[in-house]
């Protein structure tokens, strides 16, 4: 069984405010693209005056919470809200999120145009501007004056500022696509939704990932990826088989959600009409011909500007992929006391799941009936408390070919 530690430090300055809390966690979460959580309780004492410090070290929107599984960095979040409604329990609940849910509340307010700039720059731009509201592609003469003023910049300097944050460098810091996109000011766009859009649409994946730096200090790395986050499934060094570290399992298929013809279209740019993927592009044609029914969907090209029509014939072909290969989503739950632990995962991870049940009975030679590829695109973790078990449940989706 892990053991499970938890500290927190100051969003802006990141001085530690408690080197341990008395927390008891339901469980905590993390994805890619997008925001995890937290759910858990603070233990109070009967004696007041012994909480304040348990308290003020977990103040709604300034603290970050860290998870530590022996000893090491798990999962750090910003927590958000008290959703507390009683005192006869004698604890107070706690909600965070991972820290990349600070930029859905960070807005472009100013006008920011990208034309043909590294995809891994552009995010990386946004996430220095919805902490500085700095950048070298904002249009100047475009924006409303009252947004620059001295005093305006004072104040986001001041409460704009995230510690321990950490920026891809050297060859992580680009990825060799270029990408065109533009920002009004007077849209007040989420950075965390143009972030959407360069995952639909430009094929990027990323994750705010806890660590330590080069000097064992904790911090916040930015993962990015073009194309798929993760390692392949001879170098993620762990597989899952069920009986053995799977501790149970389920075969969720998504038929419901699924397409085998996707038609994707973009802005005209300039054009009279928009552009639209041409057939056979968009077409799972193995699956048709296996006979399977036609089930058709659209997909939009979002936050660039398509130039070509091989460009939105490319978007549909990788598009049709995810949603044929990606309708599998076996859900995993792994034992405390068993590999991989939470370290050993690299959101992305490709690895083989084997798997003998009631609905995959063994094959006549007694090999597993399930033999399968699985991608981790997300996992919970249930930590050991006064009545659960330590488990963590994995979120996987079919491996993506082709």
């Amino acid at each position: 069984m892990s053991r499970y530690t938890y500290i927190s430090t100051d969003l802006i300055s990141g001085d530690a405010l408690a080197d341990t809390l008395p927390l008891n966690v339901n469980s905590f979460s993390m994805q890619l693209n997008g925001s995890g959580s937290l759910t858990g309780q603070l233990n109070l004492d009967q004696l007041p005056r012994n909480n304040k410090p348990f308290l003020d070290a977990l103040t709604c929107r300034r603290c970050v919470l860290w998870v530590l599984q022996d000893g090491y960095p798990v999962w750090a979040g910003v927590v958000w809200d008290w959703p507390d409604q009683s005192r006869a329990q004698g604890t107070l609940p706690i909600q965070a999120q991972t820290l990349d849910s600070l930029w859905g509340k960070r807005l472009i307010t100013d006008t920011l145009s990208y034309s043909q700039v590294d995809l891994f720059q552009v995010f990386t731009d946004l996430v220095t501007y919805g902490v500085s509201k700095q950048s070298n592609y904002i249009m100047q003469g475009v924006s409303p004056a009252a947004t620059r003023t001295a005093a305006y910049l004072a104040m986001v300097a001041k409460s704009g500022k995230v510690s321990r944050l950490h920026l891809p460098t050297g060859a992580a810091a680009t990825c060799g696509v270029n990408w065109t996109s533009s920002y009004t000011y007077s849209d007040l766009t989420q950075i965390t939704s143009a972030w959407s859009d360069m995952c639909s649409s430009g094929q990027l994946e990323w994750v705010f990932q806890p660590g330590l730096d080069a000097v064992g200090d904790l911090g916040v790395f930015v993962k990015l990826a073009y194309l798929k986050m993760g390692r392949p499934v001879a170098q993620s060094g762990y597989a899952l088989s069920y009986p053995g570290n799977v501790l149970d399992y389920g075969y969720q298929l998504t038929g419901s959600q699924g397409a085998n013809m996707i038609w994707a279209t973009a802005p005209p740019n300039g054009a009279q009409l928009q552009w639209q993927s041409v057939y056979p592009h968009g077409a799972d044609l193995n699956d048709l011909n296996a006979g399977f029914p036609l089930l058709e969907s659209t997909v939009s090209w979002q936050g660039s500007w398509v130039t070509s029509q091989a460009q939105i014939n490319s978007f549909a072909d990788g598009e049709v992929r995810i949603y044929t290969q990606g309708m599998a989503m076996p859900i995993i739950n792994v034992g405390g006391s068993a590999r991989p632990r939470l370290r050993d995962i690299i959101l992305g991870d490709s690895t083989t799941f084997t798997a003998t049940s009631a609905i995959h009975p063994p094959n006549d030679d007694g090999s597993p009936g399930l033999q399968t590829e699985v991608r981790v695109v997300g996992w919970t973790c249930y930590p050991p408390g006064p009545q659960q078990s330590e488990y963590i449940q994995l979120q996987t989706s079919g491996v993506v070919t082709g």
